[in-house]
């Protein structure tokens, strides 16, 4: 077996930790299920899931340990992530000003959500923290290549937060659905979303972690 399989349990079970605990990720998935419905929280865990795709490939090819030694990067990547989540804010605060539709009027939309969500994943320093001091205690020494275990461990986050995001995403949507009715309530959603956001934003801009 290419990785150690007590390895590989542990990685799993603080994959779980790490996918249940709420971060940007969640809350992007929350808001935009509220701002759009279902299919808008699917386009968003899909952008996430490309964005943790960057992160693995990155960290089995080295350069996600020429990140964790130069704390500079790090910090520069927390404010870059804060910084977008503000803007996502803005713009989900001035739809609930302008009384925009929470429904997704297009496939280009859908594509927009989900580099939206790329981008907040790529920014995000709870996912980036996991693969650039995490996931290396998980490669086992004398077994295959350190690159072909990262690529082994690595989609193991994504994949148990699946059935996180599925839940998150349909109690999220059916609220949404029973709201949306009336364009007050619409307005709402917009509202919650663009708080959320810019929650999260605040947080890691002023964070010293």
């Amino acid at each position: 077996m290419p990785v150690d399989p007590g390895l590989l349990l542990t990685c799993i079970l603080a994959s779980v930790v790490v996918a249940l605990s709420p971060g940007p990720d969640m809350m992007f998935v929350l808001g935009q299920t509220l701002a759009g419905g279902a299919r808008r929280g699917w386009a968003a865990a899909m952008g996430i899931y490309c964005g943790a795709l960057v992160h693995i490939l990155l960290a089995a090819l080295g350069i996600a340990a020429l990140l964790a030694a130069e704390p500079a990067l790090f910090t520069a990547l927390r404010l870059a992530g804060g910084a977008y989540l503000v803007w996502l804010a803005v713009q989900s605060l001035r739809a609930a000003w302008e009384g925009a539709p929470t429904a997704m009027p297009s496939g280009t939309a859908a594509r927009r959500v989900v580099l939206q969500g790329m981008l907040t994943n790529l920014t995000n320093p709870k996912v980036a923290l996991f693969f650039l001091a995490f996931l290396p205690q998980f490669v086992a020494p004398g077994r295959a290549p350190e690159w072909v275990q990262v690529l082994i461990l690595g989609p193991v986050l994504p994949l148990v937060s699946v059935p996180v995001f599925a839940l998150l995403i349909a109690g999220a949507a059916k609220a949404a659905t029973r709201l949306a009715r009336s364009g007050r309530a619409a307005r709402w959603l917009h509202g919650v979303a663009g708080t959320i956001f810019l929650g999260l934003g605040a947080r890691l801009l002023i964070s010293r972690g």
